[in-house]
Parts: C-alpha cells; sequence; structure tokens
C-alpha cells in the first residue's frame, strides 16, 4: 500500500448491504472486512436487515468517530447520506451494487483492492442535493433527481427480476416507451422560470444514472452547481434515437433537450392528463411528491478516494469473485 498505517484510518465501521447486486455484495463485504484487518485496521462489519438499523449503526459509527465503508450499490449510499451529510462522518465506498452510478460518478475504482485501498485514503468533501418542501423533513441525494419518464423507468427496473445488471434500465427504458407519457412543469432555477410540456426532468450533481446513462455529462460534485437537464415534448421515435447516445452524453445535442445550471432549483411537475403531482427520486429513492425546493449543498459529504492512487499491477489484475 502507499499508504502508511498513520495515515489510513484505524478503527473502521463496514456497512454491507447483503441484498445488493442479487446478494453477491454479501461476500464481497466480508473480503473487504478480511482486506481490511491484514492492513492492521479494526474492523467491525454490519449487514443491517433494514434502512433504520442501517442507519443506527452508522449514527454509532459517526459518535464514536468510526470512519465508514459502504459495500453496496447507490440505494445504500442514498440512505447512509442521511446520516453523514453536513456532518464530520467520513464516508470510503466500495461498489457492490447494480448501477453502482455514485461510484462512477466519482471515478472511485473497481477492482476489490483497488476500491478497498481508496477507501482508506483522506477524504474530500462533494456536493449533495438538498430536497425540501413543506410536508416532510428534508432529505439528500448524492447522484441525479429525476422526475417523469426517467422516474417510472427507474421504478419499474426495480421491480424487474431479469435481465441482470445495468442491462433491465435499458430494458425498463423499452417497456415505458411503449406508453409514453406526457407532463407539464414549472421550474425555477436562481430566480430564472420556465415553464412548458416535457418528457422528463433531471437534477444532477453526477453525470450518470440507470446503470451508466450519462444524461448530464458535464455535471460535477465539485464544482458547487447542479445541472439542470430537461426533455421537452417529443416523439417516441425521437427518445428511442437518444437512447444509446445517452451512454456517451450524445443526446444532449438533440434539439428538445435543454440543459442549465443553478445552486438553487423549484421544480414541479404534473401529468398532463390527470394534473396529478410526480414524485421525484434520487439515487433510485423515493424524495417525495413534487413541487419541491432542491438546493445544493457545496462540501456536504466527505468522500474517500477522490484522489487517484499509484498504479499497481498485481492488485490492478486481481478480480473481484
Amino acid at each position: 500500500m502507499n499508504q502508511t498505517p498513520s495515515e489510513m484510518h484505524q478503527r473502521i465501521t463496514v456497512i454491507t448491504n447483503k441484498k445488493a447486486n442479487r446478494g453477491r455484495a454479501a461476500a464481497k463485504g466480508t473480503k473487504v472486512t478480511d482486506l481490511l484487518r491484514s492492513y492492521g485496521c479494526e474492523v467491525e462489519h454490519h449487514q443491517p436487515a433494514s434502512i433504520d438499523e442501517t442507519k443506527q449503526v452508522a449514527r454509532d459509527a459517526i459518535n464514536e468517530e468510526r470512519h465508514l465503508i459502504a459495500v453496496g450499490g447507490d440505494g445504500l449510499l442514498h440512505h447512509l447520506t442521511q446520516v453523514c451529510a453536513e456532518t464530520h462522518a467520513t464516508l470510503g465506498i466500495v461498489a457492490a451494487g447494480t448501477g453502482n452510478d455514485f461510484a462512477f460518478g466519482l471515478d472511485l475504482p473497481v477492482g476489490l483492492r483497488d476500491s478497498t485501498r481508496a477507501a482508506l485514503t483522506p477524504t474530500q468533501g462533494i456536493d449533495l442535493l438538498k430536497f425540501e418542501d413543506a410536508n416532510r423533513p428534508a432529505c439528500y441525494g448524492a447522484t441525479i433527481a429525476t422526475a417523469g419518464f426517467s422516474a417510472v423507468v427507474n421504478v419499474r427496473a426495480e421491480k424487474m427480476s431479469w435481465p441482470r445488471g445495468s442491462t433491465r434500465y435499458t430494458v425498463a427504458t423499452l417497456r415505458e416507451l411503449a406508453k409514453l407519457k406526457r407532463y407539464d412543469f414549472e421550474l425555477n432555477v436562481d430566480g430564472v422560470e420556465t415553464e412548458g410540456r416535457c418528457l422528463m426532468i433531471a437534477i444532477a450533481n453526477t453525470r450518470a444514472f440507470g446503470g451508466g446513462m450519462q444524461i448530464a455529462p458535464q455535471a460535477s460534485p465539485h464544482d458547487g452547481n447542479a445541472e439542470i437537464v430537461l426533455i421537452r415534448d417529443t416523439s417516441a421515435f425521437n427518445l428511442l434515437r437518444m437512447l444509446p447516445k445517452t451512454f456517451s452524453g450524445g443526446h444532449t445535442e438533440h434539439p428538445a433537450v435543454e440543459i442549465s445550471r443553478g445552486t438553487k432549483i423549484s421544480v414541479a411537475l404534473r401529468h398532463h392528463d390527470s394534473r396529478e403531482n410526480c414524485r421525484l427520486r434520487s439515487d433510485g429513492e423515493d424524495v417525495g411528491s413534487l413541487p419541491q425546493t432542491v438546493t445544493v449543498v457545496s462540501g456536504g459529504l466527505r468522500v474517500a478516494g477522490l484522489s487517484p492512487l499509484a498504479p499497481n499491477a498485481e492488485e490492478a489484475a486481481e478480480e473481484d469473485e
């Protein structure tokens, strides 16, 4: 390792979502724990049975000034963010979910050894999204908040048992295209108002969702801004043509796509037919009904692994499984 023991987090709580990636994360959490102990760290390994238990384990670790390492996907990270946001907590990440868009957005290592080593490095602050409305306590998002078509796709994908991996988001998208719905929106970005009809809105702290779809290719969790991507009303055929381009960010050249940047965003979105308010999802999780105000919290979460590690050919060649 390149870090000396004095530079590493010595007292660590590992939290594994044992159900992530169809149960494969459980074994990965054990491997991470074994590696950490081989590095001389004092480690507690938890596999909580519920969201509430996950949050309580995290709170206990923070109160005891233990470094947290999450082994799981975006859902686990979303729930840990609710506890760690705007605190002194430090968080390392070993991606072990289906999409892993948070880890992708931070350019974290993917191999078992490299990601474990990265999770021990000094932490740096990244931006968060903070969601506020009159009906519930404020909560946070780490990646992208979305409503409309993309949120409906996310819900469908989470219910699918096949296919595995990020491919299910593509399949879910194709299925939802068959019954494409329109939405009426009202948007205020740092005081600039716009309204109209659209297919979806994304408020991006990082660049990708849905297992690598780069809906906001220029979004960065280090610049104090969110990137707002609006896809205005267009045909299902046009949306289908955009789909493969989202993996490279090429969809942004389509005339139906509008992109803006800001730090405080008020958004309302309603079904065009029923006028029913849409719900907002972030990190693949429901964060409440619209309208809401979304604010960028600069440096709101301290994460390890953002500085590149020196190459290690032997460790880079090792497989996760």
